[in-house]
């Protein structure tokens, strides 16, 4: 992964101890940088645009970043692409924006200011936030401290099925199963008061993040299913609210003429279409019709990195893992012809004996040659799942000092690859001959098909295959594979995870027994998730083996002794391989010389808030 560069990472870590039509691209000269880059500049704080902007409105700008979304309810979503249009049309009580150098800053949104936290009882911490006054819906109906407190009681609520309940576990009360968040408001004083259970090195920016959004209880109660997904009902508070909904093709946003700097936003619409051909929306983006785009055909990168990058092709800091993950619950027991999910099929067989069997298949595939012949976008390969850039919280980056969870450089695959067959000897056959077991069941790789993931795929497939391995591949919808995967509906899936927050517990948490990013359903019910044993010893169930250490990460203070356990943790989740990390990001995207003061957030957001088109 292209490294974050050193002021961005010492801002971001700063704020963790804190707490997809212009004209013009298609025929610019491919080898003369613009004018005008196309990398972000962002006001310093709202309402201070970094460029002169044009006092009238400033076009109608359409992008490409993803398929449908699975939802745009903030409590419910848990992809990037969904996170980027909420971050769109929805405000925090804080929320990210560049200064006058274009760096990354944590600004108050529909806070006044951003507060500093004061110890109370028990080591407990309390912040008291204020509303900016006049704050409304995109309704005109007043915006309250209350919403904020609704919409957290109800994204913990169990009943929700929020996949991101688990993000408010360091608010004191928090409980999985009887949530009562130590949280209130007044709302004639415009505050919200929350209690948190231990100092929270990056709270400040948990109250940027989506799922902390406010939503209001009369639309969402009148129709819990469907509110979000009806333009009448979806009632927004940012810089834009949705006129158009056309499922399977795109929405369509316009400004909020209720939103609190609503005078400094330019755009006159700001449509998302939705595809995941990738051939289809790069041109799209050459004939103008999309202004920027994700999902850049791995074809067309090479040719771009020669002529047009840090023109109108970008390669973007992003702090995330691509990897693959099992379900637990599927056995590779020998003798079977597909990969098996009944009682019967683990008659005989261990979850251990399962786990070596996935370690083995994460050995044979060589993932210099996917970063460098594949993605070919400064991608870096992965030997371990929390990605490189991220501090431990000692100034120490964690990559740096966690375990390798194989052999690391160009030299050591063929290393991996005798490890890989030495340890499945023990259970298959093997012809000395062919070099390759003639007994290993078939199982199924699940994808959302851009072209960047079925190249990796048929990488990965053809690495193993030279071992007598197969797989058939399961392609599904960006938005199908998401339920699928919450509910357990697969054998073995690609995915990625961005961070929500500059910290590496945001990695670990998405695997505590609760999580509902917990696809590989490790501690939740069922013969092996609920029933494995883990840990050193083989002899904790998974709650004592791994939930037990991120409660411990979240209520230690000192930072040092917080490390340890977060690498101790990374270790348990190592020692399963249900996760097999495969690169480090980076975010090759394509933007106009047109598009201005739009924000990129290693983080995974594209804002379009102030944004305009010249």
């Amino acid at each position: 992964m292209k490294k974050i560069t050193a002021l961005l990472l010492a801002l971001l870590m700063g704020l963790t101890l804190l707490s997809g039509c212009g004209s013009g691209t298609a025929d610019a000269p491919a080898t003369t940088p613009a004018p005008t880059q196309p990398s972000p500049a962002t006001p310093a704080s709202p309402g201070t645009p970094s460029t002169p902007a044009p006092a009238a409105s400033s076009g109608d700008l359409m992008v490409c970043f993803a398929s449908d979304p699975e939802t745009l309810d903030p409590a419910k979503n848990s992809s990037v692409d969904g996170a980027t249009m909420l971050e769109n049309c929805f405000s925090g009580l804080y929320a990210y924006d560049t200064d006058a150098s274009g760096n990354i800053i944590l600004v108050p949104d529909c806070a006044e200011a951003i507060v500093e936290p004061v110890e109370i009882i028990d080591g407990k911490y309390q912040y008291v936030v204020t509303l900016k006054p006049g704050l409304k819906w995109s309704d005109g109906q007043e915006l309250k401290a209350s919403d904020f407190v609704y919409a957290w009681n109800r994204a913990v609520d169990p009943a929700t099925l929020a996949d991101y309940q688990y993000i408010f576990d360091v608010i004191d009360g928090y409980d999985d199963v009887h949530p009562n968040l130590n949280i209130s408001c007044d709302d004639n004083a415009r505050t919200i008061t929350i209690a948190t259970s231990a100092f929270c090195a990056y709270f400040n920016q948990l109250l940027a993040f989506p799922t902390y959004f406010p939503v209001r209880k009369d639309i969402v109660e009148a129709n819990p299913e469907a509110w979000a997904t009806n333009v009448n009902t979806y009632v927004t508070n940012g810089a834009f609210k949705i006129s158009d909904w056309v499922v399977g093709s795109y929405i369509k946003f316009v400004p909020n003429e209720n939103y609190w700097n609503a005078g400094e936003v330019k755009l006159s619409s700001l449509t998302f279409a939705f595809s995941d051909d990738s051939d289809a929306i790069f041109a799209n983006f050459e004939n103008g019709t999309y202004q920027a785009i994700r999902n850049v055909p791995p074809s067309q990168i090479p040719m771009l990195k020669e002529t047009r990058l840090d023109y109108d092709f970008i390669i973007g800091d992003y702090i995330g893992t691509y990897f693959l993950q099992f379900n637990v619950e599927s056995s590779f027991k020998p003798g079977l012809t597909t990969v098996g999910k009944t009682a019967a099929d683990w008659s005989g067989w261990t979850p251990e004996q399962n786990a070596q069997v996935r370690k083995a298949l994460s050995l044979f595939i060589d993932r210099n040659y996917i970063v460098d012949e594949v993605t070919m976008s400064g991608q870096m390969p992965a030997f371990g799942f929390v990605p490189k850039g991220m501090d431990d919280g000692t100034g120490t980056e964690f990559r740096a000092k966690a375990e390798p969870w194989w052999k690391v450089g160009y030299n050591d695959y063929d290393a991996n690859c005798n490890e890989a067959v030495e340890i499945l000897r023990q259970w298959y056959d093997y012809n000395e001959a062919t070099g390759k077991f003639t007994n290993f069941p078939v199982f199924e790789y699940s994808i959302n098909p851009t072209a960047g993931n079925l190249a990796i795929c048929a990488a990965i497939q053809d690495m193993w295959n030279d071992y007598g391995i197969s797989t058939t591949v399961d392609q599904r919808a960006w938005n199908v594979i998401q339920t699928a995967l919450t509910e357990g509906d697969f054998t073995m899936s690609r995915l990625g995870w961005i961070a929500d927050f500059n910290d590496p517990v945001n990695f670990l948490e998405i695997y505590l027994s609760v999580s509902g990013n917990n696809h590989p359903r490790l501690g939740k019910a069922g013969p092996v998730g609920g029933g494995a044993y883990y840990g050193a010893g083989k002899n904790a169930v998974w709650s004592e083996a791994f939930d037990a250490l991120i409660t411990q990460i979240k209520t230690t203070s000192n930072l040092a002794d917080r490390a340890k356990v977060m690498y101790t943790a990374e270790t348990v989740l190592r020692d399963v391989y249900a996760v097999l990390p495969i690169y480090y990001y980076t975010d090759p995207y394509m933007a106009s010389p047109d598009l201005h003061n739009f924000i990129h957030s290693p983080l995974g957001f594209i804002i379009f808030r102030y944004a305009y088109l010249s």
